[in-house]
């Protein structure tokens, strides 16, 4: 087991992707980052060894090592599955992880959140941001699957940005009639891992409905306003281009991941 708890095995965790991923963000913008306690599993026998430990993290991901191919196995986010999971990793690959971690908002179920966002950022540039909305989450923007409403902000403008002029800047809204093209995927993709639709049906608009202010409130507090202050800093660690996504917890924007695709030397 490897724990962010333990500085000597930073090192370690940052050999795994998804793992560096949620380890940059809460070096680089700690104040937006709801991760804590981040652990790699690395086995079943270290699953089984450390159960006691386990039954206190609530979330998880798949990870494996940089340098290979980046699994793809999904499941429900919920405590129950997280044996199933491992189990399906090392049938994947030897050297694949679980990666566990609590959350310092309240843990929802992934049809309960406003929305999913993922914030594109060309330092000294520009920023652009994909978004889905309700009963979504930062699944469909982190792999490109569906966006429903899409911005880009010009670097220089990030100085005079604020709610009331936010909107302007959007070059994207998805229409109704895509939409419901897209929340049909949504719920066979909650049934496929697990959920029954009875319980979310109705979480899912069968309208269109905008990411509410509030939300956008807080990204621009929490992470926009903040960019241009850390230019230098992200320059100097090598951040030219990379990403920020996630989902929203409650009212506020939780994202896990800090991420620049161009480190990754993935083998097919």
């Amino acid at each position: 087991m490897l724990s962010m708890n333990n500085k000597n095995d930073i090192d370690k965790m940052l050999k795994y992707y998804r793992t560096s991923d949620m380890l940059n963000l809460l070096i680089y913008f700690p104040e937006i980052s709801p991760i804590k306690n981040l652990t790699i599993i690395e086995s079943i026998d270290d699953y089984n060894a450390n159960k006691d430990y386990i039954d206190t993290l609530d979330s998880n991901r798949v990870d494996t090592l940089k340098g290979k191919k980046i699994l793809e196995i999904e499941n429900s986010g919920r405590k129950e599955d997280f044996y199933e999971t491992m189990i399906k990793i090392k049938e994947a690959d030897p050297d694949g992880v679980l990666v566990l971690f609590n959350v310092d908002t309240t843990n929802s179920n992934r049809y309960e959140r406003y929305a999913g966002i993922s914030v594109g950022v060309e330092v000294g540039t520009c920023v652009y941001i994909d978004a889905v909305s309700k009963g979504f989450d930062g699944r469909e923007v982190s792999k490109s699957i569906c966006c429903h409403e899409r911005y880009m902000i010009p670097w220089f403008k990030l100085r005079g940005l604020g709610i009331d002029n936010f909107k302007e800047y959007r070059t994207f809204l998805i229409s109704n009639e895509e939409y419901l093209r897209t929340r049909e995927e949504r719920v066979n993709f909650l049934k496929s891992v697990g959920y029954n639709e009875a319980e979310f049906e109705k979480e899912i608009p069968t309208t269109y409905e905008e990411i509410p202010d509030f939300i956008w409130q807080h990204v621009l507090e929490k992470l926009l306003k903040r960019l241009e202050k850390k230019e230098d800093e992200l320059l100097a660690s090598g951040f030219k281009t990379f990403a920020i996504s996630g989902h929203t917890e409650g009212k506020k924007y939780a994202p896990w991941q800090m991420f620049d695709k161009g480190r990754y030397d993935v083998k097919k």
